[in-house]
């Protein structure tokens, strides 16, 4: 039966990871790691506990140190089983714990009043009830796999939040020192020489231990810092000959307790009778605050986690693991947890990234509850306060010194503004208020941003279609009428002005002649077609549909036309809505992209044009030229002359062919060249969406297929006739022939392809000027 239990694929899985953590280098560095953050785990939850318990609640600390100590020891132990990168070390982090600390004071400040027992009692049901809450929230958006979608929070927000945190954490340090807390008027007071006593070593403590982790990196820097600290504590007291008592009398150290045979109370049943509910709910502000600071302090640590390891965690799965760590914290009684950075990082550094690593880190924690509460009055209130002022001023010091060099004026204020109303208001509402702030600071700075992409007239940009040169001629002189604006982005009330006040400017532009303008795209017409693109804007609000209301009304005052293109269905739903579009009137026009709009105002400005009829000069005989080709005619007028072109037809095959035949189909291979006498053919590109965008449109005289007739590479575009269409073809046998009977029309055909190309890439070039 062993035999059998042993041959199962996990229990062969498990042996394995047993096998893997047994061997010497992952011991060695697992119990280097474990130790060493296990150690940093319980200093930092003594501090916890006498920020918490401090004032009325002192004398409650050796079970304050017990609560802490166990939420320590369950956090570590739940998220180093279940995160998803081995080695995560998960403590209680100092911004929730002093949202608990504030919460703490107002309850016994309440509750002054009322049974030293009852105080406590509610106090702790207070604490592991926003344990319970944070677990269930982040475990209800790891299971909703949410992760991804809450990630990203504005900088400056998180700016704000971690400088809040550093303030509350040296305020923290006088009340934990002199049990006084730190306010204006507590100022005369704290600048007695008694005063001064008890917190300017904890002052010098914390200046200690900010020099020596700034100038050495190594692990073992802050714990050993803390120990020569305590050391150098009792040695002064040895120098002045100060006893223990006297000096615990003066308030240099923790204590006096009452006895207690265990530091850890879990919260019972017969608790529950002493519990005033109705001060928890006054505080309902301060558990909303622990869990939303809670939340944020997992996406700051996953993200920096994520920068320093080199791999992406599942943040999903990391709020499923902490969710389960806090929600077993807060039924044993127990704070709120999180992902320790900074253990994390010494981890990783150490090289134990095992989950051997978190269980030998609830050690330490599991030695301080054995010892009881006789060791915590040999504690120096200054040493754990310096690690509070440590942890405050480092804070500080990056977010309100370091960050006026990295952050714009305006997020850098934000940080401030935050900072002032955490403190003078409370947490939950600066960190509102900053979010507000920075929000409006998006729209300002969003609503700077040019809206319109790309602006051009119709005289520097065309549509695809090929034109005569008559026609380009006309389009030139005329094409200032047309004036078209790409959007990008979201339109909103920051922007929708701005649209509204480049197509009133254009309107109202006085006009020059031709000849004086030094700018292509200066107005020489009046407006007559605005043309908006909507191909990357992502949406609009109110405020743009009734922009384009008015933009309407701007189009029937001063006669001219607005053509919407790349229009999508939900946007033209809210525009025709908010009546910022009337298809019925003559007045809008919508078609499916841009280059369909520019051809349809360029039609409207020819047809609105009589164009001059071209010279015939290409022969004498009127009769006979009626009779032939009307290729006969655009070749003559293209690259030959009128015996070469005569001479030209008898080497092309005629072919009718209806609308919607495709000449050529994308990667096909047909060494053929094509001549349109009459019709309209169009060259298109397929989208990856399906939808087809069109390269050129060519009508009578243009040339296809010269690419694939010299190229043997497959194109990706496709050529289809739009209207039944009249073509020659010359063939590569044809063209063979052509070489070796009539070199004069090969030399005047290559050299017409090379003055297409040229053409088109002066034409491409001219775009690209536009567009930057």
């Amino acid at each position: 039966m062993m035999q059998s239990l042993l041959n199962r694929p996990s229990s062969t899985l498990v042996l394995q990871q047993l096998q893997a953590g047994l061997q010497p280098q992952v011991l060695l560095s697992s119990t280097a790691a474990g130790l060493v953050t296990g150690i940093i785990g319980v200093i930092r939850a003594i501090s916890y506990a006498s920020l918490i318990f401090s004032g009325a609640l002192a004398v409650h600390l050796p079970t304050g140190l017990g609560m802490t100590v166990v939420s320590t020891a369950i956090t570590i132990l739940v998220v180093a089983l279940t995160s998803t990168l081995p080695g995560i070390i998960a403590t209680p982090l100092a911004a929730p714990t002093t949202i608990l600390a504030i919460m703490a004071a107002a309850i016994a400040s309440e509750l002054m009043a009322a049974p030293s027992a009852d105080v406590l009692a509610t106090v702790m049901v207070a604490i592991a009830l926003s344990a319970l809450l944070t677990g269930a929230m982040l475990l209800a958006l790891g299971l909703l796999r949410q992760g991804e979608r809450i990630r990203f929070v504005p900088y400056p927000v998180i700016g704000g939040f971690m400088a809040g945190t550093g303030w509350l954490l040296t305020k923290g340090f006088f009340q934990v020192s002199t049990d006084t807390p730190l306010s204006w008027s507590a100022l005369p007071e704290l600048g007695q020489p008694v005063m001064l006593a008890r917190w300017l070593p904890g002052l010098g403590f914390a200046i200690a231990l900010l020099l020596a982790t700034r100038l050495w990196k190594p692990f073992w820097v802050m714990p050993l810092t803390l120990l020569v600290c305590a050391a150098s504590f009792f040695a002064c007291l040895g120098v002045a000959h100060i006893p223990l008592e006297q000096a615990r009398a003066a308030g240099w150290l923790l204590g006096p307790f009452p006895e207690s045979r265990q530091l850890w109370q879990p919260i019972t049943p017969a608790m529950l009778p002493q519990v005033h509910w109705i001060a928890i709910a006054h505080q309902t502000s301060s558990l909303l605050t622990v869990m939303f600071v809670s939340l944020l302090s997992l996406l700051l640590s996953n993200s920096s986690i994520e920068l320093v390891v080199g791999r992406d965690l599942n943040l999903s799965s990391e709020m499923k693991a902490v969710g389960w760590a806090n929600l077993a914290s807060g039924l044993s009684g127990g704070m709120a947890g999180n992902q320790a950075l900074p253990s994390t990082l010494l981890v990783h550094d150490i090289g134990g990234n095992y989950r051997l690593t978190g269980l030998i880190a609830i050690i330490p924690s599991v030695a301080v509850l054995a010892l009881g509460s006789s060791f915590l009055s040999y504690l120096p209130k200054a040493l754990l306060g310096s690690l509070l002022l440590y942890l405050g001023l480092s804070l500080l010091w990056q977010w309100l010194y370091q960050a006026y060099f990295k952050l714009p004026l305006s997020d850098y204020l934000t940080v401030w503004a935050t900072l002032i109303l955490i403190d003078a208001v409370g947490f939950l509402q600066g960190i509102a208020v900053g979010f507000v702030i920075t929000v409006v600071l998006f729209m300002v700075r969003y609503s700077q941003v040019d809206v319109a992409k790309q602006v051009f007239s119709g005289t520097t940009s065309r549509s695809n279609v090929g034109r005569s040169s008559a026609e380009e001629a006309i389009l030139t002189q005329k094409g200032s009428q047309i004036y078209a604006l790409e959007l990008q982005g979201f339109l909103f009330f920051g922007t929708a002005n701005y649209l509204l006040t480049k197509v009133r400017d254009r309107t109202l532009a006085p006009t020059e002649p031709l000849e004086k303008i030094a700018e292509p795209d200066r107005p020489t017409e009046p407006l007559r077609y605005a043309v908006i693109d909507f191909r990357q804007v992502s949406g609009l609000d109110s405020s743009a549909v009734l922009t384009f209301n008015k933009i309407l009304k701007l189009a029937n005052k001063y006669d001219f036309t607005l053509v919407l293109t790349n229009l999508l269905p939900g946007l033209a739903t809210a525009l025709e809505r908010g009546q910022g579009l009337d298809l019925s009137s003559q007045r809008c026009q919508v078609f499916p992209d841009l280059d369909r709009g520019l051809e349809w105002c360029e039609g409207q400005i020819l047809g609105q044009t009589s164009c001059p009829i071209p010279d015939q000069t290409w022969g004498q005989n009127a009769q006979s030229e009626a009779s032939a080709p009307a290729l006969v005619s655009h070749l003559t007028q293209l690259f030959l002359t009128a015996e070469q072109a005569e001479r030209f037809m008898t080497y092309l095959a005629p072919q009718a062919l209806p609308a919607g035949y495709a000449i050529f189909k994308p990667g096909e291979q047909r060494p053929e060249l094509y001549f349109i006498e009459s019709g309209q053919v169009s060259v298109l590109l397929e989208l990856d969406d399906g939808r087809t965008k069109r390269l050129q449109t060519c009508s009578a005289g243009h040339l296809l297929g010269e690419m694939r007739f010299f190229d043997k590479t497959p194109l990706s575009s496709s050529v289809v006739t739009d209207t039944p269409s009249q073509v020659y073809a010359l063939s590569q046998a044809a063209f063979g022939r052509m070489q070796q009977q009539a070199p004069d029309l090969v030399q005047a055909l290559q050299r017409h392809i090379v003055e297409i190309l040229c053409q088109g890439l002066i034409r491409r070039g001219e775009q690209l000027r536009i567009m930057q």
